[in-house]
């Protein structure tokens, strides 16, 4: 019974978030998205709203960090491994060679912020005092600083959009708004129930949170995201395509900061080894996902080395994650 109702859940969910993400995407056309944050910020909010919303509802309401966390952390991974179905259905050729120069850059942000997350979480885990301001990490003033960074390189890109993803709509803004705060809302609340289901699962079947965090709700949660980057890639955008992946990622370890304001001190602090270990297996997908954006030969094949690396690591971390608390 727990299983149908996550997948109820899980699919209502998808359904509303992916509306939330086209509306935002509409939004972000109409406000210009290459020249202002407010169009980049619409953009970002609803791709990444049911992880935020999902991750602070394990946290703060359930007491769960592995739910909230692993979320996070499963929703980066899942959100690279779908590269390589991307890759594939593009047909020969790499499709990281066919990012822009900004998407690259996007990508090596994504690292680098996952990687000060990464090594801040060994330091603590092993004990060592890092700085704090109470409960909140002196990390993540890097982090959201190397998020503010990417959006001015975006912002001074000046790129108009390649293409438009949806359909164009007659529609007034402010009905695009109204139809994008009820998606909003619609997905706060299935957010919030989605942790639960999580959390009825780690109780009836005894699979740990990291497990349950990283793979269900990773997988959950990043669906709209997903059948987003399809859709980009049906309307010929491959860049975009990426591009939605790349920064939907930059955008949920950001999301990490903000979960020190529901936790008594740093999260990072609070990870168990099982929880650090798949930071671990994330950072390392994002480390191949930025080299394999640089690299420029250039291949006849339909499943290409770094998009197949990537997935490989992935599925072997998820396997692993299965055995670890």
């Amino acid at each position: 019974m727990v299983w149908l109702e996550f997948i109820f859940c899980g699919s209502i969910l998808t359904f509303f978030a992916y509306n939330l993400c086209k509306e935002g995407v509409v939004l972000s056309e109409k406000t210009n998205i290459e020249k202002g944050l407010i169009g980049m910020l619409f953009l970002a909010i609803a791709t990444s709203f049911p992880e935020i919303v999902t991750s602070a509802a394990a946290i703060f309401t359930l007491g769960r960090i592995g739910l909230g966390y692993g979320d996070i952390i499963g929703s980066v991974m899942v959100n690279l491994m779908i590269l390589l179905a991307l890759d594939f259905a593009i047909g020969k050729g790499r499709i990281l060679l066919c990012v822009s120069r900004v998407n690259k850059m996007t990508g090596v942000f994504v690292f680098v912020a996952g990687l000060i997350i990464m090594l801040v979480a060994l330091i603590r885990f092993a004990g060592v005092d890092f700085p704090s301001i109470g409960r909140f990490g002196l990390e993540n003033l890097f982090v959201v600083a190397i998020y503010l960074i990417a959006l001015g390189v975006i912002r001074r890109s000046g790129r108009p959009p390649e293409h438009h993803i949806f359909p164009e709509v007659r529609e007034s803004f402010w009905q695009i708004w109204g139809k994008f705060i009820f998606f909003l809302l619609t997905v706060m609340v299935l957010g919030v129930w989605m942790a639960k289901s999580g959390e009825k699962i780690v109780v009836e079947t005894g699979l740990s949170q990291t497990f349950t965090g990283t793979l269900l709700l990773g997988l959950a949660t990043s669906l709209p995201e997903i059948i987003v980057s399809f859709t980009a890639l049906r309307a010929s955008s491959i860049d975009m395509a990426v591009g939605n992946i790349l920064g939907s990622n930059l955008f949920d370890l950001c999301i990490i900061p903000l979960l020190d304001l529901l936790t008594e001190r740093p999260i990072l602090g609070m990870l168990t080894g099982g929880q650090v270990l798949a930071t671990i297996f994330a950072v390392l997908l994002c480390g191949i996902t930025a080299a394999g954006l640089y690299i420029r030969k250039e291949t006849t094949s339909r499943v290409n080395p770094d998009t197949g690396l990537i997935f490989i690591v992935g599925l072997l971390g998820f396997v692993i994650l299965y055995f670890v608390k």
